[in-house]
């Protein structure tokens, strides 16, 4: 196969269906039809840097398949209405084999799945059954069917979530506006940090919580906090309408706008620089990014209403 985009159509992309066994919405609203796909890297190469793309979610091609984690180097685990169509559930994908596994099975809804800190299983946000929909962070075992129970009983409206120490977590919390919390273990309620933030929560190798924050209508920014010492400075400025992005192990950002990816390296960018034209290969809206490492980049690409 050429692994250069430029020569590569997009009919290949279909070609190299992974699964063809060759190997915080709304509850009441219609989930959106995304599909998620698996490429290397390669970031020395400043033409093509993502190389091999595989289509990982065939098994569902017209279904929601989205906020996908790598729990392994060559296992990824995501969020889908794969089976059941009345709610989500999360799922298990090998990207060596190709096998997936229901990971849980409930009434309830599950959403994005998060490894936490000292083998102490996963997280996920679930949007329970009870009338309303009251949507909390519960703790899974990483063994299907097991014991789970929520991790902060008292702490409703969870959107996203993201681990900072084994004891700590940073909550999005659903709300007008939507606002930025951290929680330990042996609190009740979380304290409140920020508002108007986007979902995109992560954690960089030194600790910091990095997060988006939407200062005005055209002013958005990706920051860096600082919980030791309670501090936030601005990385970078967003890209217009933009909220998605990843952390690569030299510290550089990247970010989708549309059916493109960006780049900007902190230590010798002043802008954000082209990176992956996702066109290539017929994406139209890239919504969700995770790294594995510098070796694989998982996409997640929702097709525009037509």
């Amino acid at each position: 196969m050429c692994s250069r985009f430029a020569h590569v159509s997009h009919l290949l992309l279909w070609s190299l269906v992974f699964s063809m066994e060759c190997i915080s919405l709304p509850v009441t609203a219609q989930l959106p039809n995304t599909n998620i796909y698996l490429f290397d890297l390669d970031l020395g190469s400043s033409t093509h840097p993502l190389l091999n793309p595989r289509y990982l979610t065939a098994f569902n091609a017209t279904g929601y398949n989205n906020q996908p984690a790598f729990f392994q180097p060559d296992e990824i685990w995501f969020t889908s209405d794969f089976q059941d169509t009345s709610q989500t559930d999360i799922w298990s994908l090998d990207l060596t084999t190709g096998a997936r596994h229901r990971i849980t099975h409930t009434r309830a809804s599950e959403y994005s799945p998060t490894l936490m800190p000292g083998g102490r299983g996963f997280s996920t946000v679930v949007v329970e059954t009870d009338p309303d929909k009251t949507q909390r962070l519960w703790q899974y075992p990483t063994r299907p069917s097991g014991p789970h129970h929520p991790l902060f009983p008292d702490v409703t409206g969870i959107g996203y979530h993201c681990w900072l120490s084994p004891d700590t977590a940073a909550l999005f919390i659903v709300g007008e506006p939507h606002s930025l919390h951290l929680i330990g273990k042996s609190q009740d309620q979380p304290t409140y940090l920020t508002s108007r933030i986007g979902r995109c929560l992560l954690r960089s190798a030194s600790g910091h919580l990095i997060f988006l924050q939407k200062v005005t209508e055209n002013d958005w920014y990706i920051k860096r906090y600082d919980p030791n010492f309670d501090r936030t400075e601005i990385i970078i400025k967003s890209l217009p309408g933009a909220e998605d992005f990843c952390l690569l192990p030299d510290g550089s950002l990247l970010m989708a706008q549309g059916h493109l990816l960006y780049r900007f390296d902190p230590a010798k960018d002043i802008t954000w620089r082209t990176f992956f034209d996702g066109s290539v290969y017929g994406f139209q809206q890239i919504t969700r990014l995770v790294n594995q490492s510098d070796q694989q980049l998982v996409l997640v690409n929702q097709p525009l209403s037509k």
